[in-house]
């Protein structure tokens, strides 16, 4: 394959991965959102009165709705196309010895590191929200005994 076909094919899977890492970042940043919220929903109905105990039920309903399995999974996806993104644009850099501005491979490479710490973050983040929380409600209201 020619190099400027290969250098084309790179440019190509960065601008794909780069759309589905905004849109993934938007999905993952407001699940984390509606976990802090859910979160500060529980804080503040105590419990010490009905409607704050049903207020704290709500929760119960809603955590199943928003901790679920599908931000890990997706997330896991994401990273894994976005590393064989990067393996495959320096590993044609350096199989067929195509030569980049050095500003160019640090920037790109760059990118990447930059993209991979922000879905962790956000992924820890709202797993950390998320299991604390799942914990203070199946403390307060277990699941029924089948």
């Amino acid at each position: 394959m020619e190099p400027t076909t290969l250098i084309s094919l790179s440019g190509s899977l960065m601008g794909l991965f780069g759309l589905l890492v905004s849109l993934f970042s938007i999905h993952l940043g407001n699940w984390l959102s509606k976990l802090q919220g859910l979160r500060t929903k529980w804080d503040i109905n105590n419990g010490s009165d009905d409607k704050e105990i049903a207020a704290r039920r709500e929760c119960r309903y809603t955590m199943a709705e928003v901790y679920n399995w599908q931000p890990f999974v997706m997330t896991v996806i994401i990273l894994a196309f976005g590393a064989a993104v990067l393996y495959f644009f320096n590993d044609v850099r350096h199989a067929n010895t195509v030569v980049f501005p050095s500003i160019f491979v640090y920037l790109y490479n760059g990118f990447f590191g930059i993209m991979f710490v922000l879905q962790a973050f956000l992924l820890l983040n709202g797993w950390s929200v998320g299991q604390g929380l799942k914990n203070d409600i199946d403390t307060q209201f277990p699941k029924p005994k089948r």
